[in-house]
């Protein structure tokens, strides 16, 4: 039978999504989760109110479809990323160091899940639902991993916009737009890699040209063709300092400390356990949520302004081991 909760952000308060994910990217993406569900519903009422049995179509019951296809809809990547409900999955859960994922199989000729390890008769089996972040698995499936076992994967985004003063805020705007970007990006963090493009996107935002022609120019170098760019040595460092100021900023919106957030942690008693679930432990899983995001900021400010052996000691480095140790 169907769960009657997944623990999903479409089962949250309003006042519970504004007060857990405070400061973080998620809140924004837990709003537009919510916003785009408000208008699937709007549409659906619209279409079936002439219906015999629309009386059975309800706001709580469209939303409760909506957060059971969320929590259920597997992408099968053979097949162009084609969505599917596929009832037996759901008897598996997700195990963050499983690499072994559901998919359609054309000599099958059907949807298959191979295991990536033995397992013994009783124990559990567990599937990978992608690389996906905390963050993501919280507000898509209503759980958190207890244990950071592959920060790799962890991210939080930083979302870079250009400065409205700027005297050259519009003929910037328009190069931007000239390579198929705009005038705010978001950006992925990673505790140990840079995303691809932020460099350049933030050093082209915070320089301060002299002329519309060294504008143009700047964004040839930094958004032409790969072979051809090259960043000024003074050019990237503005871009770096932009970036650190930003991992500031965002660091003070957050709720809470991350010492507050530890002892949630180990007063919740959540670390013996698998996987915390939005359900029972909403807090706390929020505030593992938190404390991995922070990690990556944390890292990215540290490191972003550094060159040369003290960036490779600092990426080796892993902040994961000193905010949650077992967490």
């Amino acid at each position: 039978s169907l769960p009657d909760e997944t623990g999903n952000v479409l089962e949250w308060t309003g006042r519970e999504a504004g007060d857990l994910l405070k400061g973080s990217p998620l809140e924004r993406m837990a709003y537009q989760m919510v916003t785009d569900v408000k208008q699937g519903i709007k549409e659906i009422t619209k279409l079936t109110k002439t219906h015999p049995n629309a009386y059975y179509v309800t706001e709580p019951r469209l939303r409760w479809a909506f957060s059971l296809l969320f929590s259920r809809v597997v992408r099968l990547t053979s097949r162009n990323r084609q969505l599917a409900l596929i009832p037996w999955a759901d008897m598996l859960n997700h195990q963050p160091d499983v690499r072994s994922y559901i998919d359609w199989d054309d000599k099958e000729n059907a949807v298959v899940f191979r295991g990536d390890r033995d397992y013994n008769i009783g124990d559990e089996v567990f599937v990978s639902y992608g690389p996906r972040s905390s963050g993501d698995l919280l507000l898509t499936y209503g759980f958190v991993p207890s244990t950071a076992t592959d920060p790799e994967i962890e991210k939080v985004d930083l979302r870079l916009v250009l400065d409205g003063y700027d005297p050259y805020a519009g003929v910037k705007k328009a190069a931007l737009k000239q390579y198929g970007l705009d005038s705010a990006w978001t950006f992925p963090l990673q505790l140990n890699r840079y995303p691809a493009g932020l460099i350049e996107y933030a050093s082209f935002l915070s320089f301060r040209p002299q002329s519309d022609e060294e504008v143009d120019f700047y964004a040839k170098q930094l958004f032409g063709p790969t072979e051809r760019r090259a960043i000024p040595k003074e050019v990237s460092q503005s871009g770096r300092e932009l970036i650190k100021q930003e991992c500031f900023n965002a660091l003070s919106r957050y709720r809470g400390t991350v010492e507050s957030d530890r002892l949630m942690l180990e007063e919740q008693e959540v670390i013996s356990q698998k996987s915390i679930m939005s359900q029972d432990k909403r807090p706390a899983a929020a505030a593992a949520v938190r404390l991995r995001e922070r990690a990556i900021l944390r890292k990215t400010r540290d490191v972003i302004d550094k060159t040369g052996n003290v960036v490779l000691d600092l990426l080796r480095r892993n902040p994961f081991q000193d905010l949650f140790n077992q967490y």
